[in-house]
């Protein structure tokens, strides 16, 4: 075994035998457990490999490391920046050019037009509902709000509250067959967002 081998060697070793506060100390620095393990496995890699590849003319020198510790977190460290570089990079030139050649289907005319279209038809049928109903549908499509808290809100039971929100939804469907949303419907559940 060479010089640049017997350095690896010794190296990795340190690695083995002081991983756990290695690790943690690399950790305060990447601010992430599993990054800080993932830097530490890798920087052993990096040394097996080396050590492979002591002939080579970029292989690690035969130096003496006079403060292991500080060489092997450095080392793992500036593994963990690349990462996060490799992880946060823009986009590359041949993402760019797909995404301009992407076509935007929202600001088709006719989408907008069926959309306009669409809300006409709805809001014809909500004024056709009874008020209490319709402000049940809409404190819960529109707003966003749960049963319960339109129960409360409006001095009526849980159970007429859902029993309204169906009906209303069940008359969406039958006026506004055509419209994808009314169709899909549900009248229970959380609709915070």
């Amino acid at each position: 075994m060479n010089e640049g081998q017997s350095l690896s060697a010794s190296l990795r070793a340190r690695v083995v035998a002081r991983y756990a506060e290695l690790r943690g100390k690399l950790e305060r620095i990447v601010g992430s457990r599993d990054d800080a393990a993932d830097a530490m496995q890798e920087t052993w890699l990096r040394l097996a490999t080396s050590a492979g590849e002591a002939n080579a003319p970029n292989a690690m020198n035969a130096n003496v490391v006079h403060n292991p510790d500080a060489y092997l977190l450095r080392m793992a460290a500036n593994i963990a920046v690349d990462r996060y570089r490799q992880d946060n990079a823009l986009l590359v030139r041949g993402e760019i050019d797909a995404l301009v050649h992407i076509v935007d289907e929202t600001a088709d005319p006719e989408r907008i037009a069926s959309a306009r279209s669409d809300v006409d038809a709805l809001s014809h049928v909500l004024a056709r509902m009874p008020a209490r109903r319709r402000a049940i549908l809409v404190a819960a499509r529109v707003d966003g709000r749960l049963n319960s808290e339109i129960a409360q809100h409006m001095g009526v039971s849980l159970s007429t509250v859902e029993k309204e929100l169906r009906a209303a939804l069940e008359y969406c469907k039958k006026h506004l067959p055509h419209v994808e949303a009314a169709q899909r419907g549900h009248f229970s559940g959380p609709r915070r967002y």
